[in-house]
């Protein structure tokens, strides 16, 4: 750290990569980089200069390889801290929906009553703006009618529904184009054969070796 200083330089942020990547963080494609850090030869330690074009030049410092599977808190805060905030407000969100009727329970929460019509299970999308909200239309589809469900965790907040009514599809005289709909979807199930294949058999990974 001294050193650079006193060369007028600048440390980056620390960069983490994987065997097989090709981007390098902010530098882009810099598959040399990344090959020098998991070649066998380099240790903890180690610094390279390497030249990179409309940049100039690069002294990257290898720290270490990560064998664990696992990663650190500070990499694992970023992912983790939303959705734990999220289950935390969902539960004070919850606390507050009290009452008898779903009018009472909005004022209790603070929020308005609102109606959502012509939602199905094929397309449970909820209006105003709401989106995909699947396990709260489902809640609201296995309610007998005007029966109030208990706070439902969605993908976008904490809700309570009463079913008003619910209105049976009529019946369909041909279904060919709901074939040809779970066809396709079976077809894009086959790409997942190749990956489950990979994760029973056992592989030696040996593409590091070779440039590219």
């Amino acid at each position: 750290m001294l050193a650079t200083k006193e060369l007028g330089l600048k440390v980056a942020q620390p960069v983490n990569a994987k065997a097989m990547d090709e981007a390098f963080g902010p530098l882009g494609n810099q598959r040399n980089i990344v090959r020098w850090a998991f070649d066998k030869e380099t240790d903890k330690g180690d610094v390279k200069r390497f030249e990179i074009a409309n940049i100039g030049h690069v002294i990257a410092q290898y720290k270490g390889e990560n064998k664990s599977g696992l990663v650190s808190v500070d990499m694992a805060r970023p992912y983790v801290e939303p959705i734990l905030k999220n289950k935390k407000k969902a539960e004070l969100l919850k606390a507050k929906m009290q009452g008898s009727s779903i009018e009472a329970i909005a004022k209790a929460a603070g929020v308005a009553v609102q109606q959502a019509t012509d939602v199905t299970l094929d397309n449970p999308v909820l209006p105003g703006g709401v989106g995909q909200e699947p396990q709260v239309v489902g809640n609201a589809f296995a309610l007998t009618a005007n029966k109030i469900s208990a706070p439902i965790e969605g993908n976008t907040g904490v809700y309570v529904v009463k079913n008003i009514k619910t209105v049976k599809a009529p019946a369909i005289a041909n279904h060919a184009a709901y074939v040809e709909k779970v066809k396709a979807q079976s077809a894009n199930d086959a790409s997942r054969v190749l990956p489950a294949l990979k994760n029973n058999a056992k592989i030696e990974d040996n593409r590091l070796q070779f440039n590219y």
